[in-house]
């Protein structure tokens, strides 16, 4: 039995917790807050913020653990490279953990490697933001170095659309800069992969169908890709560039493109697995692989079978309703019955106000399909579209 410690306990690691509990692993948990579900699950735990380096550094010392990894969360990546750089356990290197983490290295590296993705200038004030749009504009994208989830991201198309996008980006930011870029005109893709030992290794390419500006996000998303083989060969090749270039080992990645009349450009690349069950329950169906069980041999420095990504069908929805105050709401318990439904969520009540779509906080639910094919996902989508009742005034 070995000891493995997760930097992260919330929902979405919380599947990852009770894989390695289920393997007969010691689990340990850190995370910085009290209701965090897997603390429940752990055989110990730390209250402690998990993007705070030093004070997780100091809370380790009470454990030796055999392994550390974050599951699906951003905040616990550079944290986790760090531990298991202290302790000399195989984990993503610490550099390159951070470039991952902020988009300005990111595209200095990608810019560095001589790889297609847009023109970066950092920012702290709005000034600054308003000299840079002027120099990329007038279609940009605003959003902040260290975001993640589309979290503080707005397009923008005249300058009086800089103030509210900059407030946007800022409150997420924090101390770090605000990026301005050009706005990249196409249809999105995201590879998921793993890299193990230096050996990329993907799984999946999906297709995006996201909101119209000026918030830009995920309304649906399709696996696998329903791209042309030369088109998906020259995604897997980016994607692949695009984390050697930031020095990435050792880690899921979540790689997201976009598909221009020019080719393929880079996006940005998340040395984790993706949230919102992708990694951990929607991969796992599409393409055979034990994604948690292959992560948590990665951070043990166990060796890894070899392994042939099968391409089953599902579709991830993000349903969208008129936005106000919710009066009817059926549909959800006939959805959760299906079996072909991998997961489903409903984050709004009756009674309660459905807020216009700017962020993913906005979402009024989510669910996950699946199928032996695509066709059969996009089916079983649609009725599942037809059947949700949601009605405001």
């Amino acid at each position: 039995m070995a000891s493995l410690l997760f930097i992260g306990a919330g929902l979405f690691q919380l599947p990852g917790l009770r894989a390695a509990k289920a393997l007969g692993h010691h689990v340990i948990a850190f995370d910085g807050s009290a209701d965090a579900p897997g603390f429940l699950e752990a055989d110990a735990h730390r209250l402690v913020d998990i993007r705070n380096i030093d004070a997780c550094r100091k809370a380790v010392r009470a454990f030796k653990p055999d392994g550390v990894l974050t599951i699906a969360t951003e905040a616990g990546v550079v944290t986790a490279a760090q531990i298991a750089a202290d302790l000399g356990l195989r984990g993503t290197p610490i550099d390159a953990a951070r470039a991952a983490t902020d988009k300005r290295i990111m595209r200095e590296a990608f810019a560095k490697a001589g790889l297609a993705s847009p023109t970066s200038h950092p920012c702290q004030t709005l000034e600054e933001v308003e000299r840079a749009y002027r120099g990329v504009g007038p279609k940009a994208v605003i959003k902040p170095a260290n975001g993640a989830g589309s979290r503080g991201v707005s397009f923008v198309n005249t300058l009086t659309d800089l103030p509210a996008a900059f407030d946007a980006a800022k409150a997420i930011a924090g101390s770090h800069p605000v990026l301005v870029e050009y706005f990249m005109a196409g249809e999105e893709v995201a590879v998921e992969a793993v890299l193990i030992q230096g050996a990329f290794h993907p799984l999946c390419i999906s297709d995006k169908t996201r909101t119209k500006p000026p918030y830009l996000l995920d309304i649906s998303i399709t696996y696998p890709s329903a791209r042309s083989k030369a088109e998906q060969a020259a995604i897997l090749a980016l994607a692949e560039a695009g984390a050697r270039a930031l020095g990435l080992d050792n880690t899921p990645l979540h790689i997201e493109i976009m598909m221009t009349p020019d080719g393929p450009y880079l996006v940005e690349i998340a040395a984790r697995g993706a949230g919102f069950h992708v990694f951990t329950d929607i991969i796992p169906w599409v393409t055979g692989v034990d994604t948690l069980g292959l992560h948590i041999a990665m951070a043990l420095g166990q060796d890894i079978p070899a392994f042939t990504p099968l391409q089953r069908g599902a579709v991830l929805e993000f349903p969208v309703f008129k936005p106000g105050r919710v009066t009817r709401l059926d549909g959800v318990e006939a959805m959760l019955a299906r079996e072909d439904v991998i997961f489903g969520e409903s984050y709004i009540k009756v009674g309660e106000t459905l807020r216009p779509l700017t962020c993913g906080g906005d979402r009024a639910m989510a669910f996950a399909v699946k199928g032996e094919c695509l066709q059969d996902a996009l089916s079983a989508r649609d009725d599942i579209v037809r059947a949700l009742k949601l009605e405001t005034v």
